[in-house]
């Protein structure tokens, strides 16, 4: 029956134990722990580094789609990132995964020009003067326009002069007006104005100005480039008051372009990729199709927006609401609504609760055939938790081959025999096991059961522990509800968070500003958007030194 079961367990070893929650405030929301002592952040400031990064496919995509009106589709041509395994974070924004070498270039001039002889199609819609008048000015138009979107600031007077003479040129060796403009295009495109997220230089320390400032928010609650209420507003100067910063990112929040960028932060939070028929045994599994995967992840980037709106951290684990349409409603089990339709349901008190037990994310964190508890339990241990997990011993695949197992044996009965004799993989076992076996009533694609193939019932009581007073529970409802109210939770969602839009592991420098996020979650009851605020309004995010 568990013919995968091998694979279920390679992850062996453990750097550091769990510790037991400290309490919860009087609303039963989490008590957010503070550090050991509280520091002071109001006597100086505190900025941090960020390094040169280019956008990721994704960003590109939206970027194009932002810079020209929608108007214009992306190149397929643009490179992609390193696989997220290879993540320090565990976020695609990350610069080392976005590197650049030679075969990324030319993918990147080739999708500039692809992008170009798009732009010189739709010109008419794009540059209303190309029928009417084109020329020097009208260029010069198109340049003012669509550069300061796609630079994310006016172009200099240089970055203009260059432009406008990309045009010329292509006008002097005979080309039409639109070709003209198809050049300047693959110049602006290929800037590294529009291709990195960049800031000039800081020393010690230096304020951001409006436009960078507009970047950094663009990119964190939209993934793309700013809109242009928000170019506007760095031109004002609106954005170097807090008041006018919190503005503009409530703003944002609220506006249906964050969607993606939210699923983004929960799909790379939970290591949970997006869905698709080709990750599961089609035999097994013939429903796993492109109309179901696309409605279950769907589904997950409309709870998750509900969720970074509206929701707190206990409600993130434990509501019982759900989004079906007439694809994804038979995962849930419930009916379906009419076809085409989104439905917002209630549950009730059954299997399903919250974002962990999404189908989305239990049929993303399982493997072709089967479901996959150590992936489950690292994901509870290592990203809700942040818990540090080692790599396994360098012979733990042979010797776990080795062990002897009962017949049909269940996720249970495989995780004790690890534990009883797989030398170096018990201490790390007996954290993660027992959080990811609760979840074995998800199977791979992500559909609730009571039992294994065999007939066995699946028993999902455990006891999350590591260090202090262990929790003991009697199934994947009582371990979230724990969880939920774990103030670890909340410190992890801070950091997480952090590292989503800094692209870059936590450091000392980012202690205030993770200390105004818990702040701002405990303040709020536990609110998900108040981290997010918080963080805005920090130094890290204001503030920069080399």
């Amino acid at each position: 029956m568990r013919n995968s079961w091998l694979t279920l367990i390679f992850l062996c070893g453990c750097d550091g134990l769990i510790a037991a929650p400290t309490g919860t405030t009087a609303t039963g929301e989490p008590a957010v722990p503070a550090p050991v002592e509280r520091l002071d952040c109001t006597s100086a400031r505190h900025p941090a580094s960020t390094s040169l990064r280019r956008l990721t496919r994704r960003q590109y995509e939206r970027a194009v789609a932002a810079v020209f009106d929608g108007q214009v589709a992306p190149s397929a041509q643009f490179p992609a990132g390193g696989a997220l395994s290879d993540s320090v974070t565990g976020y695609s924004t990350e610069p080392a995964l976005n590197a650049v070498g030679d075969q990324a270039a030319e993918q990147l001039m080739l999708a500039a020009e692809d992008v170009a002889v798009a732009v010189a199609a739709q010109l008419p819609a794009l540059l209303p003067c190309a029928a009417a008048s084109p020329g020097d000015a009208c260029a010069g138009a198109f340049a003012d326009r669509y550069a300061r979107r796609a630079f994310r600031r006016p172009p200099d007077a240089g970055e203009r002069a260059a432009l406008l003479a990309a045009y010329r040129d292509a006008r002097a060796a005979g080309f039409a007006f639109d070709e003209g403009i198809a050049a300047m295009t693959v110049l602006m495109l290929q800037s590294p104005r529009f291709l990195y997220a960049a800031e000039a230089a800081a020393g010690a320390e230096r304020a951001l100005d409006g436009w960078e400032l507009a970047s950094r928010l663009s990119f964190l609650f939209w993934d793309s480039v700013p809109d242009d209420a928000l170019l506007d507003a760095a031109a004002s100067g609106a954005l170097e008051t807090s008041e006018g910063l919190t503005a503009e990112a409530m703003r944002l929040l609220a506006s249906p372009n964050a969607d993606p960028a939210i699923a983004r932060l929960f799909r790379e939070w939970l290591q949970a990729g997006e869905l698709a028929p080709s990750q599961k045994d089609q035999a097994l599994f013939p429903q796993v199709t492109f109309a179901a995967t696309r409605s279950l992840n769907a589904s997950l980037e409309r709870f998750a927006a509900e969720q970074v709106r509206q929701g707190t951290l206990v409600s993130l684990l434990t509501s019982d609401v759900a989004y079906v349409d007439a694809e994804s409603a038979p995962f849930f089990g419930v009916a379906a609504p009419p076809p085409g339709e989104w439905r917002r349901q209630a549950l009730g008190a059954g299997p399903r609760l919250g974002l962990v037990t999404q189908p989305a994310v239990m049929g993303a964190l399982a493997h072709s055939n089967d479901a996959s508890y150590v992936l489950r339990g690292r994901m509870v241990h290592k990203r809700l938790l942040c818990q540090p997990l080692g790599a396994p011993p360098a012979a733990a695949m042979a010797a776990l081959a080795e062990l002897p197992l009962p017949a049909n044996p269940t996720g249970k009965d495989v995780s004790q025999v690890v534990q009883a004799r797989g030398a170096g993989c018990a201490g790390c076992h007996r954290l993660l096991d027992p959080p990811g076996l609760a979840l074995e009533v998800f199977d791979a694609i992500g559909r609730h059961r009571t039992q294994y193939e065999s007939g066995k019932p699946i028993d999902g009581s455990g006891v999350l522990g590591g260090g202090g007073e262990a929790i003991a529970f009697a199934d994947h409802r009582e371990l979230l509800a724990a969880l939920a109210r774990d103030p670890r939770l909340g410190s992890c969602f801070a950091q997480q968070v952090l590292r989503f839009a800094m692209s870059r592991l936590d450091g000392a420098d980012d202690a205030c500003a993770l200390q105004a996020m818990s702040d701002g979650l405990e303040a709020s009851g536990g609110r998900l958007d108040a981290a997010l605020l918080a963080l805005v309004a920090s130094d890290s995010f204001r503030f920069r030194k080399d």
